[in-house]
């Protein structure tokens, strides 16, 4: 627990409430217990001794003697009750209950004549009984006081009030001493007295004390360890969502609150649930955005990186026909040579024109593919006819005389674009036929595969060495001892290739074999 966190400051503060509420509360009780309880004592006493006095009053308002029914109060409030009968010679004769023989035992105190003016009275002396000891020092207390005297005996009032007893063990017991007036007429008649004592109220005061020693430390103690458990059920879920809060400034959003509770909390809970759904689902959207923005300059970037590479591919492959063009048309302009030489100019120009269409056109082709502005035509049709019509066709191609062309076909139809098919075969059959030895052999053959054909156009003739064989399909490119122009190729025939076996999702390879070169790609097969 963290002394700075929210927990132990909870802690401290709910158990300073509790522990300041109870010590409060118990130095209040401690204070106050003891006034009221002994004012509901006296109070009560008070009442129940008119009660009695009344009683006796109206069943025997001439007797002199303590009657059975004096005992409930007597044992309710620890007392002992008396009828007191005083004569007009100043005697004074007590009839007393609380178990000390009731109408047996009469106690005749000697009042000197006219003592009712005087405050020297004779000394009681200790009497055997306890009881009867506490009854009779309270009276002396009494006859001592001239005015609580007069008060009773000649303004008919009740008193009571608090005394000192000493008993034998010479300790002393607080009593409550009541006394009222029953027939008195001139400062004599019968008068009711009661004393209770007070020593229970203080024994069990200071048992509450002592209990409450006892009841502090264990109520200090188990309030503390209740309010270690209401802090930690509180804070419990509060830690789980700063969890969660810190999970989701690191933009982890996968791990959700897993608090349900029908209160603030629960609300925080679901609150912050939506929070990270609604923060995941931009950042998502935000990481697309960027993906996409990040796609379109790459492409940008692959567009410009294209046309810089087709104006400079174009101005590289271009600048020998346009010379040539230049040179022999230069001639014919200034008649040099004869008829036939000048025939002969004419065909190099028109050869040399008829080279820069064919480079221009293909350049066209690639860059339409290669920035996605081209569009397939798919249809079925039949890939053996195709590839015999391409091979009637380049059989009349000035670099196959003295060259067959082998064909080992399968009957199989195909999906795909006819028309960039044809280019494809054109283009690998043409380079075959270019690159094949004098007397040597070349062909087409067709493999079945799962779902797809294999066509691989393979030549006899010089292999391409194996570091070049990755960039063949590039722009231009041509193997370092292939560049002469007598070759007849554009350079860029291969990349067409490539270019139209990734729209149509099929592969193309190219390897080295024992007597020449293959080359091969692959086309999906129509299920019948």
């Amino acid at each position: 627990m963290k002394w700075r966190g929210i927990s132990f400051k909870l802690f401290a503060v709910t158990s300073l409430v509790f522990v300041g509420c109870l010590t409060v509360m118990m130095l209040l009780q401690l204070t106050f217990f003891e006034p009221y309880y002994v004012r509901d004592k006296t109070g009560g006493f008070l009442r129940d001794f008119e009660q009695t006095r009344q009683r006796f009053l109206k069943e025997t308002p001439d007797g002199t003697m303590v009657p059975p029914y004096f005992t409930k109060l007597e044992e309710q409030y620890y007392a002992v009750t008396a009828i007191l009968t005083i004569s007009k010679y100043g005697d004074l004769q007590v009839s007393a209950g609380k178990g000390i023989g009731r109408d047996k035992i009469f106690l005749r105190l000697h009042i000197p004549p006219g003592s009712m003016n005087r405050e020297t009275l004779p000394i009681a002396q200790p009497f055997p009984n306890v009881e009867l000891d506490k009854l009779v020092s309270s009276l002396y207390q009494w006859f001592q006081n001239p005015e609580k005297r007069e008060e009773v005996l000649l303004q008919n009032q009740t008193i009571s009030f608090f005394t000192d007893v000493k008993l034998p063990t010479g300790s002393n017991s607080r009593q409550f001493v009541v006394i009222s007036p029953l027939n008195v007429k001139n400062g004599e008649g019968t008068v009711m007295a009661s004393v209770s004592s007070l020593q229970p109220v203080g024994d069990a005061v200071s048992a509450f004390r002592g209990f409450y020693s006892y009841f502090y430390l264990l109520a200090t103690a188990g309030a503390l360890l209740l309010v270690l458990l209401y802090s930690r059920m509180i804070t419990r879920p509060l830690r789980a969502l700063n969890q969660t809060a810190q999970r989701m400034a690191k933009l982890d959003f996968r791990e959700k609150s897993g608090i349900r509770r029908n209160d603030e909390i629960g609300s925080l809970s679901d609150t912050l649930n939506f929070l990270s759904e609604n923060l995941d689902h931009a950042l998502h959207e935000l990481h697309t955005a960027n993906a996409k923005l990040h796609e379109d300059i790459e492409k940008e970037k692959r567009l410009e990186r294209l046309r810089r590479e087709f104006v400079a591919g174009v101005s590289h492959e271009l600048k020998t026909p346009i010379s040539l063009i230049a040179g022999f048309a230069e001639a014919l302009q200034d008649n040099v040579g004869d008829g036939r030489k000048r025939d002969r100019y004419a065909a190099v120009i028109r050869e040399e024109a008829s080279r820069m269409a064919g480079i221009v056109n293909d350049m066209l082709d690639l860059t339409q593919m290669e920035t996605g502005q081209y569009r397939l035509q798919l249809n079925d049709f039949r890939l053996d006819d195709t590839v015999r019509h391409i091979a009637v066709k380049l059989q009349e191609h000035p670099h196959s005389v003295g060259k067959n062309i082998e064909l080992d076909l399968l009957p199989v139809t195909v999906k795909a674009d006819r028309f960039r098919i044809e280019q494809v075969l054109t283009n690998l059959l043409g380079n075959a036929l270019r690159h094949t030895r004098d007397n040597g052999r070349l062909g087409i053959r067709m493999e079945q595969q799962p779902k797809e054909i294999r066509t691989v156009v393979w030549n006899e003739g010089e292999q391409i060495p194996e570091n070049e064989l990755v960039h063949i399909w590039d722009h231009f490119y041509r193997v370092e001892k292939s560049r002469e122009r007598d070759s007849g190729g554009t350079g860029i025939g291969l990349a067409i290739v490539r270019q139209i076996q990734q729209l149509h999702g099929g592969q193309y390879a190219v390897r080295n074999t024992a007597g020449g070169v293959e080359f091969s790609f692959t086309l999906p097969v129509c299920e019948i």
